[in-house]
């Protein structure tokens, strides 16, 4: 019988991330999927800061800016029924890198490019495979493997034994439908947004049209060209439309030259879900915002977007709901992405929420599977445990923009507009409110026991990103995430140690309190693996001289004054990057951090360092939970 270390079921986006991490941890993983082709049907098209951050780190952030999509630009909330220019009673800023993870708030993505981008990841892992057709018909556990049963693509009856299973197949996939539900598992409504409607999702291919294709369109006498036209009834930025006789949500998606657009609205008592996803029906709901009023151009008739000009690549209904597992690990098998919850549209959280679960699961899993440990089940009950807090930190952020959007009394909405508007009219708080969901910051877990982190030391928070350069670099030289100098590939430990520096004496310090830590962390921290990073832009020429020991692993921070569009190229522009950001935040001079870049622990000193090096070694070695 085959054996490896992790099973995953389904590759799709969560799926094909958790192998990727997987490779990266050397941690030999087999991918079952049942489909031969990447689905080519945009489906989730909204990808958070949390979610570019770990395409980052899986070694794709080449592709996101390139061929995966483009920055989202603002979330617009309107009122308005037919006019997608429409003034917004309130905007979220998203081209700003506010969030503290050195990227923009959203993008707006192409999921079958995505997805390719990621299986490519996995090709290039010696410890990952990927096998397409391959249809999961059976799970069996015992006390030391799960045993997985598929049909392959030809047809021929397999079966693995794994340590771990990790399903990743969908909220209707095999793994808790067939398998978990009759051992308790399931996928329960949440109490705090009790929000379940039918919804039409589609999604438009649009060519604009031409003088020559259509000579008689009214906008040419008025001096428009093609891409003026495509802009003008196809608007840039993304569109809450709160009215409340049909509730919206429409933008552009993918790359500005793939020219996608996608709607969404839902659907009123009454009416067939399948019916109104019909060509006819959509056109009633979708064509009164395509139609512009000719006075808005000093026409006596109504100027309407030439339909052959869109071609229909969806059209399909949908029931939004929130949902999650009442349990995400029992035993060896694991749910994660939409197996484990499902989440409502309104705030872009559907994949990015996958992409945390495989990205916090990869580790532990790679902790797990080492010989002789014995304690997976209190490593993934805390990974349950701190994945729900963040759960419903982002559905918080789903309510917020859903409750807004479906608001369906006048008398609120009226309300509403007019204290937005007032608030708005004060500068800071203006900011305030277009950060949106990063106006409480990033990421913090509550501390409950078991949980991988010293909360006396700090631990628990989002480790934040800033730019960095090589200490003596050439001043043109492009910038770099301290993400993927932290945890470079070369490095072999899953922790990392990061030094912040601030004064000339802090090497030497840093020399002095380093001594012993590979012995302390019982070899999960190794000196040659550490990070120095310079935080402090005037004492960065002081500390140059004393650090000829420490170049390779030795990095200054950037800052935004050295902003140079010719030597930054694929990075955008930096509005609102702060480059001091991590050292505001991080209290300590020694950082432990944990692969899925949240902090174990932050230490002071010698003494601080010592203590928080032993935990980590018994954490990694089952005692500590």
């Amino acid at each position: 019988m085959e054996t490896i270390e992790v099973v995953i079921c389904g590759c799709g986006p969560t799926g094909a991330m958790l192998s990727a991490y997987l490779g990266q941890l050397g941690v030999q993983n087999i991918v079952l999927e049942r489909e031969l082709d990447i689905t080519t049907d945009p489906r989730g098209i909204a990808l958070d800061e949390d979610g570019i951050r770990l395409l980052q780190g899986v070694g794709i952030y080449d592709k996101i800016f390139t061929e995966i999509g483009q920055k989202m630009g603002y979330f617009n909330f309107i009122t308005s029924s037919n006019d997608l220019h429409a003034t917004p009673f309130l905007r979220f800023n998203n081209n700003t890198i506010e969030g503290g993870t050195g990227h923009p708030g959203f993008i707006c993505h192409k999921q079958p490019v995505m997805e390719k981008c990621l299986r490519n990841e996995i090709a290039s892992h010696e410890s990952c495979e990927l096998r397409c057709g391959a249809v999961v018909d059976g799970i069996e556990e015992d006390e030391n493997w799960v045993y997985v049963s598929y049909v392959d693509q030809d047809g021929n009856q397999k079966k693995i034994r794994a340590k771990f299973l990790a399903a990743a197949d969908g909220k209707t996939g095999f793994t808790r439908k067939k398998y978990l539900e009759a051992k308790g598992v399931s996928m329960e409504k949440d109490l705090k947004f009790r929000y379940e409607e039918a919804w039409v999702a589609l999604n438009w291919k649009i060519t604009p049209p031409t003088q020559e294709t259509h000579p008689d369109f009214p906008l040419w006498r008025l001096g428009y060209k093609p891409e003026q036209v495509y802009d003008e009834f196809f608007p840039k930025d993304f569109r809450f439309i709160c009215n409340p006789d049909r509730p919206s949500v429409c933008g552009r998606f993918g790359l500005c030259t793939d020219r996608l657009w996608r709607f969404e609205y839902v659907l009123k008592p009454g009416e067939d879900p399948v019916a109104m996803a019909e060509y006819e029906n959509v056109k009633k709901v979708v064509f009164p915002y395509l139609t512009h009023p000719g006075k808005r151009y000093n026409l006596t008739r109504d100027v309407v977007f030439p339909e052959d000009c869109i071609e229909v690549i969806r059209s399909r209904p949908f029931t939004f709901s929130a949902r999650s597992c009442n349990i995400w690990a029992l035993g060896r098998v694991i749910l994660c992405g939409d197996a484990a919850h499902v989440f409502p549209p309104f705030g872009g959280q559907g994949i990015a929420s996958g992409f945390r679960d495989a990205n916090s699961l990869a580790w532990r899993l790679a902790i797990a599977c080492r010989p002789g440990f014995t304690q997976y089940e209190a490593l993934l009950s805390a990974w349950y445990v701190e994945r729900k807090q963040q759960l419903e930190s982002s559905l918080a952020a789903t309510i917020v923009n859903g409750n807004m959007c479906n608001e369906r009394s006048k008398v609120k909405i009226f309300l509403r507009n007019w204290y937005l508007w007032l608030l708005q009219l004060i500068p800071s708080w203006k900011h305030w409110l277009e950060l949106g969901p990063r106006q409480n910051g990033m990421t913090k877990y509550n501390y409950t026991p078991g949980l991988p982190f010293l909360p006396d030391l700090g631990g628990g928070a989002a480790f934040p990103q800033v730019l960095c350069k090589p200490l003596g670099a050439p001043e043109k030289m492009k910038p770099l995430f301290t993400d993927d100098v932290i945890f470079h590939p070369k490095k072999s430990t899953l922790f990392q140690l990061v030094v912040l520096l601030d004064s000339e004496g802090d090497l030497q310090r840093a020399s002095h309190d380093l001594a012993g830590l590979e012995r302390d962390s019982a070899g999960e921290l190794r000196q040659e693996e550490v990070t120095y990073i310079i935080s402090n832009q005037v004492k960065r020429d002081q500390l140059a001289h004393q650090s000829s020991g420490y170049q390779g692993s030795t990095f200054r921070v950037v800052c935004v004054s050295e902003y140079d569009p010719s030597c930054w190229d694929g990075l955008p522009e930096p509005i609102g990057y702060d480059g001091l950001r991590m050292r505001k935040e991080v209290s300590g001079k020694y950082v432990i951090v944990r692969p899925d870049r949240f902090i174990f622990a932050m230490c002071q000193g010698k003494e601080d360092l010592q203590r928080a090096s032993q935990s980590l070694a018994r954490l990694v070695s089952g005692e500590e939970l």
